[in-house]
């Protein structure tokens, strides 16, 4: 339902043509005015010129920009006699080859906050980031606003992220409080899954654009690889660890009889795979200039591994990250071999979620303000706890249970749920 309209009029004027207001307009009604039309800047000042002239008290104004075409609306209330305000409007209007419309509320009509809001009642705001490497289709682009049809969403703003080839773009929403959100996560899941598309849906709130604390994976979502399958194949053991760690990966048994079991496997094995490790490690596509451009901003970065204390070390230390926490693996008193134990509390999903606590507390940070990013099972609890979740290249089960999915290559698409543009990102890469 519109609340707002009850008498609209448009004009393209001429000398002959001159609108005046209906005679029925009353002290301190609100009227919305628009003038649309191909002088960009010019539009805006003949407007303003206008209430200037005719002491006009001016609610609210809103800008639309298409290259020099904008529409530039201004709410007003009337005052005593703004007679002359029609006038002039309209001789503007001719001038700047515009055409002009009003939009004339009741003094009984409830308005939106901002012009930029749907005229709805009963509405929450939300954000979702669109998001393909290759590029956006119009099929995609259709399947995903006849999905905001059939919800009742209503599209306040549309913006793209990145430059060249669309790939990338924020919408800024008006969704029924009666929305089953579940269902629509459910629907946004397919939705992705069946054009290659990622779909992240975040409140729009001040949080939004204003994390503070990023928590990463390690293991396949920093770095490429899982160190323990790298250590296995060092020590010949590596198809045995490899079927545990990928049944514990898909929530199939339980994370810290699986972390035993695939430890003890490393009995005898070198301290000096460790080392040998480091150097062939492969980080993930964007983890550098990620890191980089959020350390620029103030961000505290963390690693929380069900991997391993030295190899998390080195990551930290690579990436100038401020926290790592991994299992610590038992060497033999000597230090030159492994034991096949692990020494202290296991790392596993619960864990992780309670290290992300306990950072963001120490650091003074709310939880809102936490963006969590992995891609196992063991990665669940905590992407649940933070403000935003992010299932990176996660695991089919992983990717249904989070709240924001990448399936992109690069980390730094990570920037793009925060809000941040490719103009934004160059000027955080850069060394000043």
């Amino acid at each position: 339902a519109n609340m707002s309209t009850n008498l609209q009029s448009k004009l393209v004027p001429s000398p002959q043509n001159i609108w005046s207001p209906p005679s029925n307009l009353l002290p301190n009604q609100k009227i919305l005015i628009s003038l649309t039309g191909p002088h960009g800047t010019d539009i805006i000042g003949c407007v303003l010129d206008c209430m200037a002239k005719n002491d006009c008290e001016i609610e609210d104004f809103m800008l639309s920009r298409l290259y020099h075409n904008v529409t530039f609306g201004v709410l007003i209330t009337l005052k005593s006699d703004n007679s002359d305000l029609f006038r002039d409007l309209a001789e503007a209007a001719q001038k700047w080859d515009g055409s002009l419309a009003f939009n004339i509320h009741e003094q009984q009509d409830i308005l939106p906050k901002s012009l930029e809001d749907a005229p709805y009642k009963n509405r929450i705001k939300y954000t979702a980031t669109v998001l393909n490497q290759n590029g956006l289709t119009p099929q995609f682009l259709d399947e995903w606003t006849k999905l905001l049809l059939r919800e009742k969403i209503s599209v306040e703003k549309m913006q793209r992220l990145n430059e060249g080839k669309l790939s990338c773009a924020d919408y800024k929403l008006s969704v029924p409080s009666e929305t089953d959100f579940e269902q629509l996560r459910q629907e946004l899941f397919q939705l992705s899954i069946n054009h290659g598309t990622d779909v992240a849906l975040q409140p729009f709130n001040v949080f939004r654009r204003h994390k503070r604390l990023v928590v990463f994976d390690m293991d396949s979502t920093l770095i490429q690889q899982e160190v323990i399958d790298e250590i296995a194949k060092m020590a010949g053991v590596v198809d045995k660890v490899a079927v545990i760690t990928e049944a514990a990966m898909n929530g199939e048994i339980d994370f810290k009889e699986s972390l035993r079991r695939r430890v003890s496997l490393l009995k005898g094995t070198s301290t000096d795979v460790l080392q040998a490790i480091k150097k062939i490690l492969t980080f993930t596509e964007g983890a550098h200039l990620l890191c980089k451009a959020l350390k620029k901003i103030g961000f505290k970065l963390a690693v929380i591994s069900g991997g391993f204390i030295p190899l998390a070390m080195h990551v930290k230390n690579e990436l100038g990250l401020d926290y790592a926490f991994a299992n610590q693996l038992e060497v033999s008193p000597d230090g030159l071999t492994l034991t096949g134990e692990l020494d202290g509390p296991i790392v596993d999903g619960e864990r992780k979620a309670e290290l992300l606590e306990v950072i963001a507390q120490a650091e003074n940070i709310k939880l809102e303000q936490v963006v969590a990013v992995g891609d196992g099972a063991n990665d669940l609890f905590m992407l649940a706890k933070a403000g935003l979740g992010i299932a990176f290249n996660a695991k089919p089960r992983v990717q249904e249970k989070a709240r924001a999915r990448i399936n992109q290559k690069s980390l730094k698409n990570i920037l793009y749920l925060l809000g941040y543009t490719d103009e934004d990102a160059e000027q955080l890469y850069n060394d000043y």
